[in-house]
């Protein structure tokens, strides 16, 4: 029960920061302040640290393995987000949206792997 309390709280916060990253990216883009190819990099790099900073509090929580705590969160993220792209998109696999989903995964360990060496003791 506790495990699925945190990955169920992890999962809230992910979903509010994707929204909220969306909600200022829709505001830009309908003042035509960003163009297509900003906005899809501005994407970019906001899941990639967006992974990065939830890998980062798992870590911190983490007893031993903080790349293993960032794969797993990682994985499941990507999981979620491949099971959403297939439900509304509709757009299937390509070789660029793997390396994205890989970035990703690896950003969340990494940032895991920060965050276990910064654990207060």
């Amino acid at each position: 029960m506790k495990t699925l309390k945190k990955y169920g709280k992890t999962l809230g916060i992910f979903l509010g920061m994707v929204l909220l990253l969306c909600a200022i990216l829709a505001c830009f883009n309908l003042g035509d302040i960003l163009y297509t190819k900003s906005t899809d990099i501005i994407i970019m790099v906001g899941m990639i640290l967006i992974f990065a900073f939830i890998g980062f509090t798992f870590g911190k929580k983490a007893p031993a393995k903080g790349y293993l705590e960032g794969l797993k969160i990682g994985v499941s993220l990507i999981f979620l987000l491949v099971i959403i792209n297939l439900l509304f998109y509709q757009t299937g696999f390509s070789l660029s949206r793997f390396i994205y989903y890989v970035v990703l995964i690896l950003s969340s360990t990494l940032g895991s792997m920060i965050g276990i060496n910064r654990k207060e003791k």
